[in-house]
């Protein structure tokens, strides 16, 4: 007889599975931490659509969870300071 930890890992590592796999995603730089019905998605995507995607299909592999996608997309980064400003040029 499993426990509950034993279950919500085995559905985690299913939906890994089930994101790496994914065509439309191939995403493995995601974290999924189960907590109730609730999923937490964190980790990196490459875009905003990315991010969306991937909380589509979190929500395909678990249904009747709430997804809370707090990943963060590299075009929401900040830009890195110009190199002239880095070294103080532009006195």
């Amino acid at each position: 007889m499993g426990s509950d930890t034993d279950d919500m890992g085995a559905v985690t590592e299913e939906t890994r599975r089930a994101l790496a796999s994914d065509p439309r995603l191939g995403q493995l730089d995601v974290a999924i931490t189960l907590r109730g019905h609730r999923a937490l998605l964190t980790g990196h995507v490459v875009t905003r659509d990315r991010q969306e995607l991937l909380g589509a299909v979190v929500a395909e592999h678990l249904p009747g969870y709430e997804i809370d996608n707090a990943t963060t997309t590299l075009d929401s980064l900040p830009e890195p300071p110009e190199a002239a400003e880095e070294l103080g040029a532009d006195r």
